[in-house]
């Protein structure tokens, strides 16, 4: 429990990262209807959870926590170039560099011992902040998978608009996946092997057009 505010604090939609500025594609998905209300937004938020973030950002995640326990610079340094090279949009790769140097700039002004990382993952940022804050590793993986999970239902309750309280029922189901979700991203870490090996993550072909076609989204809310 002595883990828990920091836990929290890394977490919270309020860490000046910019999260809040970006949809993943989210908003073109509202945008072309494919998203339209509460059962349409848990359908896409969830199948990008299940067949995207927890088939690559959480084994990408829990690689990260064990090479920086292990001190190996290295692995860290290959991690962050296999993520850079698997974001399949200049969108999405520019939000997860965006964020990864916002959280280094706030690490580094916390005083936390960070690697250098010219265009740094906010995945490995994230897990480098767990790991020296001594989180335990799937909890780290929780605390990351809701906090996205929130950041999307967020940008739903803006722009579909979403109710409140259809809003938290829509987080209330999907946060039931997580943990079956974290488990099988310990699983995949765990035959990963070594940066040769690494094979895990896969395409998403409608998130990639949706995220396509939101950089040339003439009226937006969310960055690209």
């Amino acid at each position: 429990m002595n883990n828990l505010p920091k836990l929290l604090q890394l977490c919270s939609q309020a860490l000046p990262v910019g999260a809040y500025a970006y949809s993943q594609g989210l908003e073109s998905a509202i945008h072309e209807r494919h998203v339209i209300d509460a059962t349409s937004a848990q359908q896409w938020i969830g199948g990008v959870f299940e067949q995207g973030i927890s088939e690559l950002d959480l084994p990408a995640l829990l690689i990260a926590y064990d090479a920086c326990d292990r001190f190996d610079d290295t692995t860290v340094q290959a991690l962050n170039v296999y993520l850079a090279a698997s974001r399949e949009t200049q969108e999405l790769l520019l939000e997860d560099v965006g964020m990864g140097r916002a959280l280094d700039r706030l690490l580094r002004t916390l005083n936390v011992d960070v690697v250098g990382i010219q265009q740094p993952s906010f995945v490995i940022q994230f897990a480098m902040a767990g790991r020296r804050w001594d989180i335990p590793a799937l909890d780290l993986a929780v605390g990351f998978s809701f906090s996205w999970i929130e950041n999307q239902i967020a940008v739903c309750t803006k722009s579909i608009p979403l109710g409140q309280s259809e809003a938290q029922k829509v987080l209330s189901e999907l946060i039931e996946k997580i943990d079956a979700r974290v488990t099988s991203a310990q699983q995949i870490a765990l035959s990963a092997g070594g940066p040769l090996d690494w094979q895990f993550g896969q395409s998403m072909p409608s998130l990639a057009i949706m995220s396509s076609q939101h950089e040339v989204l003439e009226a937006r809310m969310y960055r690209s």
